[in-house]
């Protein structure tokens, strides 16, 4: 079994840096930590892990439930959003606008950004008024935050995204992911109903949310999670562990160790998501 300590990076692919970018600094509250020709790295000061924002003329679009998520505070912030989004909907190539809704506790916005990636801003509020509201599946839905960012921080809107919280991936057989996810990667598995998990590293915030689907779309290793272990050594144990009993496990595809300052190696899940194993170092 893999041991991780943290999530790493989220990446994910789009059809242009500018477009895309612009989306997610102007209206999600993003903020640009590295620039390369082909990829950017985007943080929200209040998140622990980072976006990797790669581009390709090919990125295809995502469905909806291969969505990114981040979160507000306050209910209203929500319906603030989406007044926001949609007056200026057509300046920033908004696609698929929704109207907020409930879905499994939260109080959600939805949208498909211009470079094809859909988007989620989420609020709790209404779950955290009960004193255990925070405490279930994980403690995904309590606060990500330490301290709120201020209205001054991201002026004008009437919403403050506090933390980039959630991506989401797709799975056949619940059953199967679930023993790949803890068994595998290590991770902790919390079943919110029949049809979706929260997978998450224990002593880490952000989370992933698996759903099971009828069919669904697999994308290029530019979207996919990074897993963060202890050190170089125990990088190079897991790709051996992998290496062995891959196949029997579920690996479907498993890449070689690459170094770049950090160790790092590839490999798909039995549902051909793509994951990152790299070292903290």
């Amino acid at each position: 079994m893999i041991h991780p300590i943290a999530f790493g990076d989220a990446h994910m692919e789009c059809r242009s840096l500018k477009e895309t970018v612009r989306v997610l600094t102007d209206l999600l509250a993003f903020e640009k930590v590295a620039e390369y020709p082909e990829s950017v790295v985007l943080k929200n000061p209040n998140s622990e892990w980072r976006l990797v924002v790669h581009e390709s003329d090919q990125a295809p679009v995502k469905q909806m439930h291969n969505h990114f998520g981040v979160r507000v505070a306050t209910l209203k912030e929500v319906d603030a959003a989406q007044e926001y989004l949609k007056k200026h909907q057509a300046d920033y190539g908004i696609k698929q606008l929704r109207q907020p809704e409930y879905s499994h506790g939260s109080y959600s916005l939805y949208f498909l950004e211009p470079g094809t990636n859909g988007w989620e801003i989420e609020c709790y509020e209404t779950v955290l008024r009960k004193e255990s509201g925070g405490l279930r599946l994980g403690g995904v839905r309590a606060p990500h935050w330490q301290t709120l960012l201020p209205a001054e921080h991201f002026p004008g809107r009437g919403y403050v995204p506090q933390a980039f919280t959630h991506g989401t991936l797709a799975c056949g057989d619940l059953k199967t992911s679930w023993n790949f996810y803890a068994n595998v990667l290590g991770l902790e598995v919390h079943q919110a109903n029949d049809h979706v998990v929260y997978i998450k590293v224990s002593t880490s915030k952000p989370y992933v949310v698996c759903a099971v689907r009828k069919e669904w779309k697999n994308f290029s290793p530019n979207f996919r999670f990074a897993l963060v272990v202890g050190s170089k050594d125990e990088v190079v144990h897991a790709h051996r562990y992998l290496t062995d009993a891959g196949k029997d496990l579920g690996v479907t595809q498993l890449g070689e160790l690459h170094e770049n300052g950090a160790l790092s190696f590839l490999l798909s899940d039995p549902d051909r998501n793509w994951w990152e194993v790299v070292s903290d170092a």
